[in-house]
């Protein structure tokens, strides 16, 4: 009989991390999606800006062509528009990338389940 009560409480520590191992799975499972997701809308958003960006910079391009009647004036112009970005950008990187990825991945890593 105290076998029988052994091998109960066996088989229901076992059922009991089956079921956790397979909610640890949906749960991995939940987050990877979440965050798959969200770079995906991340991609598209950094492709739509970059399209838009280059066809601002076109337009701007073309009116300082117009304006200083010099094709090299207006890209050098531009150039110089664009690296300015990129290193404002650069030197910002921290409070506009590194900073708000970390906080999502962890809020979504560490969120206490409902």
């Amino acid at each position: 009989m105290e076998e029988n009560k052994y091998k109960q409480i066996i088989e229901s520590l076992k059922q009991s991390a089956k079921i956790e191992l397979e909610y640890s799975k949906l749960t991995l499972a939940e987050k990877l999606s979440i965050l798959l997701s969200r770079g995906i809308i991340v991609l598209m958003f950094i492709i739509f800006a970059a399209c838009a960006l280059f066809l601002l910079e076109w337009g701007l391009t073309h009116w300082l062509v117009q304006l200083t009647g010099h094709l090299w004036v207006g890209v050098l112009v531009s150039l110089a528009i664009l690296v300015v970005l990129l290193l404002v950008l650069y030197g910002y990187r921290k409070q506009l990338v590194i900073n708000p990825v970390t906080r999502f991945v962890t809020k979504l890593m560490l969120n206490p389940e409902d």
